[in-house]
């Protein structure tokens, strides 16, 4: 008799606390009314009330399905917001009409030195937070790679810190691996963590091109291709892809990429999701254009490319790197009020398929 009155009441007690924790929860169809990504706070409001909630670490953000970070939120979207009543803590949110932000070109003004600053590489984990690039100082002979991290995508970068010579460079996904160019060829160092210093560079035996040579690497984000460019005596610039079966194999010979062609390419990068492959098309009467490259087939090529545009104008730098968390298109270009030395920039608030002739 005693185990059968236990037993009902732990069956009570579990009733009570989950319906209780379902009453805890409620949710709001309205539109945000405020939001500050530092403080984690956002004020949404619907016909008869404005509720003042927290954000937290947990909270799940998307529209359309698609997954999106704090800084996506914006004062005037429409949204869905699921949150803890008790804890005054919101649990979902559900963006139903995001606001569109015109691409706006951004200097990077933060890290700029007296020199050149180069090949930006994003985090790592894809969060966009923190950026490896190289510096050129005058006078010295060889670049530098560096690294800064930022608190958000609106906030600046900080506290740079030197890390290892090279020219060009590519970070794996887990920020474990470094893929080098140096003396005319492509090295590779290791770390056990991502706060450990890298080890001295070794060579890769199979990176090499008859009469010519490798550079500009870019792993993709399974670390298991490395796209690169090509320097060859009597060909000129060329896009090459190697492979391995494993990270800790050994990479393949490298092959042409299969792509259309648009000026003399060179700079390589793969998205982090693989849709996109980014590279510059050099011409001598134009410049240095930033092409993107769509349409990818069974064999891995790209079978459409054009040139990127915004608002008529024709986007020119080198090494572009597309960060889709935070929807931002890093590379290294020449300011207009500048004295000709490559400096770090970003275009924000930047969406491939929307400047991509026939995407929708």
């Amino acid at each position: 008799m005693f185990r059968f009155y236990l037993s009902v009441c732990v069956v009570l007690i579990m009733f009570f606390a989950a319906t209780s924790i379902h009453a805890a929860e409620k949710t709001i169809d309205g539109k945000i009314k405020s939001v500050d990504a530092t403080k984690r706070t956002i004020s949404v409001t619907d016909k008869d009330k404005t509720l003042d909630l927290e954000l937290s670490k947990n909270t799940k953000i998307s529209a359309k399905n698609k997954s999106l970070n704090q800084s996506s939120l914006q004062a005037g979207q429409s949204v869905i917001l699921k949150y803890h009543d008790a804890l005054g803590i919101v649990l979902e949110i559900d963006v139903l009409s995001p606001i569109e932000k015109k691409p706006e070109m951004v200097v990077l003004t933060e890290l700029d030195v007296n020199g050149e600053e180069c090949n930006p590489w994003l985090s790592p984990d894809g969060d966009g937070l923190t950026i490896y690039y190289t510096v050129k100082k005058p006078l010295q002979q060889t670049r530098w790679i560096w690294t800064a991290k930022r608190k958000d995508a609106e906030s600046l970068f900080e506290n740079p810190k030197r890390l290892i010579p090279a020219m060009d460079f590519t970070l794996s996904d887990d920020g474990l691996e470094m893929i080098l160019f140096l003396n005319k060829g492509l090295y590779q160092t290791t770390r056990a963590t991502v706060e450990d210093n890298f080890k001295r560079p070794t060579r890769i035996p199979s990176a090499v091109i008859k009469n010519g040579f490798l550079a500009g690497p870019c792993l993709s984000s399974d670390g298991l291709t490395l796209i690169c460019d090509s320097m060859r005596k009597g060909v000129g610039p060329q896009i090459q892809v190697m492979s391995r079966k494993t990270k800790s194999s050994n990479w393949s010979k490298p092959e042409p990429l299969k792509l259309t062609p648009i000026g003399k390419m060179k700079y390589p990068y793969i998205s982090r999701d693989g849709k996109y492959l980014f590279c510059t098309g050099k011409d001598i009467s134009q410049g240095s254009n930033i092409i993107i490259h769509s349409g990818r087939d069974a064999e891995g090529g790209f079978h459409s490319a054009s040139v990127l545009n915004i608002d008529g104008i024709t986007v020119r730098g080198i090494f572009p790197r597309y960060v889709e968390a935070t929807n931002e298109l890093f590379f290294a270009g020449e300011p207009e009020n500048g004295n000709g030395e490559l400096k770090l920039m970003v275009l924000k608030n930047f969406d491939p398929e929307k400047v991509i002739p026939g995407s929708k």
